[in-house]
């Protein structure tokens, strides 16, 4: 059993654009997050994960492989009172809930059942310990971050807890069907 969760990670030269916008950003006492721990989770499975079952329960995803796309900044649970800044898609909305909701679909009967709330897909920028106002830095213009991208598979990883932040290991790989 371990600490793992589903996601997507953007290619690495949307990654670079990642980057850069990180770079210009000032996200005051918040720890930001690195390249490494970057992607767009569709389910956390907690800390008692069978990672070969969550494997084999994502055989035969439904969802067609899509374009996205990131951009919008923004925060939880406001941008006045950020406990997470955020970066979200600019498109691939409907892909990202459509494999949400597939995923949780086939993880449900192994006991990870998804979140009450509404799904929300985003990278993870930075987290404060107290909350921040962040409404001046998440001002900036990112509309569009990095170029458009082919979703085309879902990766299972397990997450490990350092001192230094998380460490994502890839564990396997789901492909998705050709795009429609």
């Amino acid at each position: 059993m371990t600490r793992a969760f589903v996601a997507i990670r953007p290619p690495d030269a949307v990654l670079d654009a990642v980057d850069a916008l990180s770079a210009s950003l000032d996200l005051g006492d918040g720890r930001r997050t690195t390249r490494d721990q970057w992607h767009v989770t569709l389910q956390f499975l907690g800390n008692r994960a069978d990672v070969d079952a969550a494997h084999e329960a994502l055989a035969g995803l439904r969802v067609p492989a899509a374009r996205a796309q990131l951009g919008r900044l923004g925060a939880f649970p406001s941008n006045k009172r950020a406990r997470v800044v955020w970066l979200g898609l600019a498109q691939g909305d409907d892909l990202f809930g459509a494999l949400a909701t597939d995923v949780g679909t086939r993880l449900t009967p192994l006991g990870h059942v998804p979140e009450a709330r509404a799904y929300h897909a985003h990278v993870t920028m930075a987290r404060y310990k107290i909350p921040a106002d962040m409404r001046a830095a998440l001002a900036v213009d990112a509309t569009t971050v990095g170029e458009p991208w082919l979703v085309d598979e879902v990766i299972l990883y397990e997450s490990r807890l350092r001192r230094t932040g998380a460490e994502y290991l890839r564990v396997a790989s789901v492909p998705l069907s050709p795009p429609a």
